[in-house]
């Protein structure tokens, strides 16, 4: 039999020859005989773009000529990835030992073949149409903000640092790890400790602590959790610090305490990249009648400072009225001179005053008051 077959611009036909593979149509109108001859026609629209049929790896492996002739063929090892560009935009990614088969003709198919395994990071200028593919990019994409560090982690190793910036890491060979550390100083409190002094006197107190990651790689390394691990120091070095000390000298050399906690911490914590700057005893809490105790110690030595203060101010005024006494028993004139201050203190608080002689009495006569 005759048969007419019409193949439009976005088709092609695969004819299958007694169940073999014989030829790909091209548009156009074509006559064949199909009796007896046990043909089969399978219509394909390439505007579907990938051909994956069950005669695509024949095509590829057994019939070169098609292959270059009616797709373009995209193959990665084992260790590569293809970024195929549709028309000029990245469209997709082809993970590594695939292959896959672009019809020509509907769009401009391009492709790029990358070795992740050289090549872990995704290109900087790739990172935006990247991300719009989601995960079907097959990348993991990190952003690093200033003041901070990031650490790349490849089969467990670490292999990289970051700095500001945004990153993406090929996941098709191994599933990269990225963390991110801040560098920028960072305060941690340590409140409530408890802590028995030499004279088993138990406080509590509250500690402050400004330190900062100078060492992203070696604090990551050598320890799970820096924040956890200055908390148990700081909580190590300021009870050994205060339980050498009785409660007096607690309360009385505070600033050599945070001192000696300090030096302390700041060697230790240095060994891995972290640095200690300021490290404070905001707080000492005494227990209730402690507490009271000392308070009546405070206002006994006030009153005491008090009282001698006074005694002080008395002997003075003693030794000045002395002083006084001396110059009066010397100088008749100084003793008028006093009682003529009395009397004009006393002026003040009468409503009169009588003058017996005259003026010239009261500047040489001894003052004689009389009340009625």
């Amino acid at each position: 039999m005759l048969r007419r077959i019409l193949i439009g611009d976005n088709e092609r036909i695969l004819v299958i020859r007694k169940r073999r593979f014989a030829a790909i149509l091209e548009p156009g109108e074509r006559w064949m005989f199909t009796l007896g001859r046990g043909i089969e026609l399978v219509r394909c629209n390439v505007r579907d773009l990938v051909f994956a049929g069950e005669w695509a790896d024949y095509i590829a492996n057994r019939r070169p000529d098609v292959a270059a002739r009616d797709f373009t063929v995209v193959a990665t090892s084992a260790v590569e990835v293809a970024v195929v560009y549709l028309d000029g935009k990245l469209a997709r990614i082809v993970p590594p030992s695939n292959r896959v088969l672009f019809w020509k003709g509907a769009v401009e198919v391009a492709f790029e073949l990358i070795d992740v395994a050289a090549q872990p990071e995704a290109p900087v200028s790739l990172l935006p149409a990247l991300a719009r593919l989601g995960r079907e990019s097959g990348v993991i994409f990190a952003t690093v903000d200033d003041g901070k560090r990031g650490l790349v982690y490849l089969n467990g190793r670490l292999v990289r640092e970051l700095g500001a910036g945004n990153y993406g890491f090929w996941a098709v060979l191994s599933t990269p790890r990225i963390e991110v550390l801040e560098l920028r100083r960072q305060t941690l409190e340590v409140p409530g400790q408890e802590i028995l002094t030499q004279d088993k006197v138990t406080l509590r107190v509250n500690i402050s602590a400004t330190f900062e990651i100078a060492d992203a790689a070696a604090a990551r390394s050598g320890l799970k959790d820096v924040h956890e691990y200055l908390y148990r120091a700081l909580q190590v070095a300021v009870r050994q610090s205060l339980g050498k000390r009785t409660l007096e000298e607690v309360l009385a050399q505070k600033t050599d305490i945070d001192e000696a906690v300090s030096a302390e911490v700041r060697r230790e914590m240095q060994v891995y990249g972290v640095r200690v700057s300021v490290i404070s005893l905001k707080d000492i809490i005494l227990p209730g009648d402690i507490r009271d105790i000392l308070n009546q110690v405070v206002t006994a030595e006030k009153q005491a400072q008090a009282n001698l203060i006074r005694r002080r101010e008395e002997t003075a005024a003693t030794r000045s009225l002395l002083n006084t006494a001396k110059l009066m028993e010397d100088n008749p004139l100084l003793v008028r001179l006093k009682e003529l201050e009395a009397l004009e203190k006393i002026a003040g608080k009468v409503e009169k005053i009588t003058v017996v002689g005259g003026l010239n009495s009261l500047l040489e006569r001894t003052v004689t008051l009389r009340g009625d």
